[in-house]
């Protein structure tokens, strides 16, 4: 492999590589562990598993900790990550506050995850706005329902397409209308004053529930809400005629003949008293690549690492060699930035692809990489909702990379499991029958024999100890 060769070269490294299919990744990291015959690196930057720091760092010590080293010896590693508005590898450190692994990133510099849509062409015919509160969407749906917008003289039109728990197109991101902008299986979210806050419990979720349900008793919605999946959801989308719905994007999404061909990204409407909020996206690197305590050369290891990083070694490692002509590879374009000449088509590859570093954060992938058409729709509609001031100001993500002990891991996935299986069936109830103050009081109760508060808590001191900005 030449960029390889030149990466020997220039660090003067001879290396020795070891694959691992990911159908046996967590065989041979256990079986490695327990030898005491350690590589001096391991890189799990691939996604085919990752490995524990709190077991064979914080607590067994066969890791090293690296904070010290990558300040000294990793010049690229650190200034890309510096030059972000947030740090992107804030989510590496460990309970105990070292940082066992250097980071993989591939930014798209994004701030959220889904956004809403209206189908415009539908508002076209009949002579209407884009709602920006929930009282105005109502209207529009109904409005979709009844006036035929489509033009074909059947009441065929689906005004909301949606499922409950079907990704981007559920639940989760009807309740940021309603000032709530928990989209994660925790159902917990952080504040405007960084407390933690439970959702299912909140009179915006209250209010959720009972506006999606007085839109499924009027025909609103789509009439398989309650039980379609995401893929049957999506089925529709690419159909096209649909009206409102929530999703990542339009390009790219396998619907380019259905809804990306009439609809447009809409400010999510907002619920009377309420300003609607989306969960703020961060892009947070992920541990990838660690170094054993066997390691003789640690400095030198640093800065290998680094040299990895430089920009034409980092995109030669990932793509293969700049411009190349086998279907892999790299090119500048005319504004300096770089093409990628990846097709999937090479019979055999002459680099390494996803098993290498590769550590891009927004700013840097922004300056550096012509980003493709459907990463600038993306980018586009998250500017322009951090700008309207529809975007969280702490994110829910520090909630997943918190410090927490493998005890309390282990003691808040056994909550976790029981929240969402009551969230879930409550919401189900609630579209379906509607909400009583009795029924809401019944939901509200079977929280409290989870003892919700000591989990809430558990996470508030976790998010105070990190002492994020």
């Amino acid at each position: 492999m030449p960029p390889l060769k030149r990466l020997e070269e220039q660090t003067n490294i001879d290396l020795e590589w070891e694959m691992i299919k990911a159908s046996d990744w967590n065989t041979k990291l256990n079986l490695m562990f327990s030898s005491d015959e350690y590589p001096d690196i391991i890189f799990a930057s691939n996604g085919n598993g990752a490995v524990d720091d709190e077991e064979y760092g914080v607590t067994q010590s066969l890791l090293v900790p690296l904070e010290d080293y990558i300040e000294k010896y990793m010049p690229n590693y650190t200034a890309r990550a510096e030059a972000e508005s947030s740090n992107p590898t804030v989510g590496l450190a460990a309970s105990d506050g070292h940082v066992y692994a250097v980071g993989n990133l591939v930014g798209q510099n994004i701030n959220t995850s889904a956004h809403t849509f209206i189908n415009q062409q539908w508002l076209d015919a009949l002579g209407m706005q884009a709602p920006t509160t929930v009282d105005e969407l109502t209207e529009v749906l109904r409005a979709f329902k009844t006036q035929d917008p489509n033009g074909n003289g059947e009441a065929d039109e689906i005004p909301l397409e949606m499922g409950l728990d079907t990704g981007f197109t559920g639940f989760r991101y009807i309740l940021p209308m309603f000032g709530i902008p928990a989209d994660n299986d925790l159902w917990i979210y952080i504040d405007d004053n960084k407390q933690v806050q439970f959702a299912p419990t909140q009179e915006g979720f209250r209010k959720a529930v009972e506006w999606l349900h007085q839109m499924y008793e009027e025909g609103l919605t789509d009439k398989e809400i309650l039980s379609q999946d995401g893929n049957t959801v999506d089925t529709k989308l690419k159909e096209g005629n649909v009206g409102f719905f929530t999703l990542w994007r339009l390009i790219a999404m396998g619907m380019d003949d259905g809804v990306a061909s009439n609809s447009v990204c809409i400010m999510p409407p907002s619920a009377e008293g309420t300003n609607s909020l989306m969960h703020r996206t961060m892009e947070i690197a992920k541990p990838a690549v660690f170094v054993t305590r066997t390691n003789q050369n640690i400095p030198a290891t640093m800065r290998l690492l680094d040299t990895m990083l430089e920009t034409e070694m980092q995109f030669s490692l990932y793509y293969g060699e700049k411009d190349a002509t086998d279907g892999t590879g790299w090119a500048y374009n005319e504004n300096g930035k770089i093409d990628s000449l990846d097709t999937n088509s090479a019979d055999v590859l002459d680099h390494l692809g996803c098993n290498t570093l590769f550590f891009a954060p927004g700013e840097y992938i922004s300056s550096t990489f012509n980003m493709p058409p459907q990463r600038v729709e993306k980018t586009t509609y998250c500017k322009d909702y951090d700008a309207a001031g529809h975007i969280q100001k702490y994110s829910n993500d520090y909630l997943d990379i918190v410090p927490l002990t493998a005890d309390q891991i282990a003691e808040a996935g056994l909550t976790q499991t029981d929240i969402n299986s009551t969230v879930w069936e409550g919401i189900s109830n609630f579209v379906y029958k509607g909400v009583t103050d009795e029924s809401w009081n019944t939901f509200v109760e079977k929280f409290e024999n989870m003892k919700v508060d000591e989990y809430v808590k558990m996470y508030q001191d976790a998010v105070d100890a990190m002492g994020i900005e």
